[in-house]
């Protein structure tokens, strides 16, 4: 019961610190990298996969509230969309840190806004989803649903870029320079993002995996 409390704790802290600090980046006047003001921050992985975790977190939370008042347990949805979510924030986070950070550095890239969208929020919703999430396993097949996200972006990203060009800076529709080495590469490109967002969704189901093993008695195990 204490590890469902925690986990309840946390996922509504999540649910009401995304829209704040989507907020916090929507009126701001600030410098920080890539962030935008008003909806045009919609535009950005980093804010789209953050609400998404938003949602999913509340939706987990009011199953999970439920479930510890003697209600039904938590749905198998919940469960599978938090892990989307999860997956979609750690792919911001790794970004952050191996691609993004060294180019435009790490104190812009964690400045404002981007403190929680790129590391506090992604973090959190990590340590949630892999040490306290014990309701439900995922099979090798159902990891695939941690790509979805990326793949319904980088379409929209590709074909914004393919039908628009890649602009120039500050107007370019290559944000994240993905482009850098010629438009030519940006399918290769495109399709190592989602290897590595298996990758990371494949990690995560492991490390959620590893812990219920060993919290959830086998007679109730999937």
């Amino acid at each position: 019961m204490r590890r469902e409390r925690v986990a309840l704790a946390l996922n509504v802290f999540i649910a009401v610190m995304e829209p704040v600090a989507w907020g916090m980046m929507v009126f701001s006047r600030g410098a920080a990298a890539l962030t935008a003001v008003g909806l045009y921050s919609l535009k950005y992985f980093t804010v789209l996969s953050n609400l998404l975790l938003g949602f999913a977190s509340f939706a987990y939370a009011y199953c999970l509230f439920k479930s510890t008042r003697g209600g039904k347990p938590v749905l198998f949805w919940a469960h599978c969309l938090k892990f989307v979510a999860t997956t979609a924030v750690t792919v911001t986070l790794m970004t952050v840190l191996v691609f993004l950070g060294p180019r435009l550095g790490y104190a812009s890239m964690f400045a404002g806004a981007n403190l929680w969208f790129h590391l506090v929020l992604p973090v959190l919703a990590i340590f949630e989803f892999v040490l306290l999430d014990t309701s439900f396993g995922l099979t090798f097949r159902q990891s695939l649903l941690g790509v979805l996200p990326t793949l319904v972006y980088g379409v929209f990203y590709y074909g914004n870029i393919l039908l628009n060009g890649v602009g120039k800076w500050p107007n370019t529709n290559d944000w994240y320079g993905f482009t850098l080495f010629g438009e030519q590469f940006m399918p290769v490109v495109m399709l190592v993002m989602l290897l590595l967002t298996w990758v990371i969704a494949l990690v995560l189901r492991a490390g959620n995996a590893f812990v219920r093993k060993r919290v959830v008695p086998p007679e109730v195990a999937d």
